[in-house]
């Protein structure tokens, strides 16, 4: 930082920073909110002009209301509209398994856009996941990643766009080299098709939001990653 700034300058890096904090934190509040099954709260977290939510095999499901068809009518959740359930779907619930599921997001570099109204950012995540799949509770792994864009309104920055893939879900006993894909939850029907789906071992390489922070180069890398220990 340069030790002669002048007081607008301070006040800008300042707005920076607590920028890059707010979308820290918007990620991380999402992830607990999932963790949870509160999917009306994670609605709340898109902006009303979001353009798409991508989930990997599943697809693009685009603007509010495809924010709104995916997490309320197929992530699993319970929305608003479950607060004053019926009988019966309170003894659907009753006897339905309980799952859990642990949202661990890694490595988050957050990148502002010039206008300050604008952002991107990567993070990995791994899952630990209790789930009942054919009538008996399993144990899965997951690992992906999240390349997502944000948008600041009213002084409140919120999803625009959320990209999600999955590089192995996997049964604890199994492990992801013998079985990476064991299956995914059913989905409504998306408005359009993945962009890019390539779990391993395909070593698919999606090109990271940030550019090199040195050379100042973005990431054009080749869309096949090879790993240097790979033989």
């Amino acid at each position: 930082m340069n030790d002669h700034m002048t007081l607008a300058e301070l006040e800008k890096e300042v707005t920076r920073l607590e920028d890059i904090q707010a979308i820290e934190d918007l990620e991380r509040i999402y992830g607990y909110y999932f963790d949870t099954q509160q999917m009306d709260r994670v609605v709340d977290l898109f902006s009303d002009n979001a353009v798409s939510v991508e989930i990997e095999s599943h697809g693009q499901f685009l603007g509010k209301e495809g924010v709104k068809r995916m997490y309320l009518g197929g992530a699993g959740g319970r929305g608003r509209e479950f607060a004053n359930p019926t009988p019966r779907q309170v003894e659907r619930m009753r006897h339905r398994p309980a799952g859990t599921n642990t949202i661990v997001q890694l490595c988050g570099v957050v990148t502002l856009a010039e206008d300050g109204l604008n952002a991107k950012g990567r993070w990995h995540s791994w899952l630990a996941e209790t789930f009942p799949f054919a009538g008996k509770m399993g144990q899965y792994w997951l690992h992906g990643y999240y390349e997502n864009e944000f948008v600041k309104e009213n002084g409140q920055w919120l999803f625009s766009k959320l990209f999600w893939n999955t590089s192995f879900y996997t049964r604890f006993e199994t492990g992801w080299q013998v079985q990476p894909i064991v299956g995914f939850l059913p989905m409504p029907k998306s408005d359009n098709p993945p962009t890019a789906f390539y779990p391993y071992p395909s070593q698919y390489h999606f090109h990271f939001s940030f550019r090199h922070p040195v050379t100042g180069e973005p990431d054009e890398a080749e869309q096949v990653y090879h790993h240097p220990m790979a033989i």
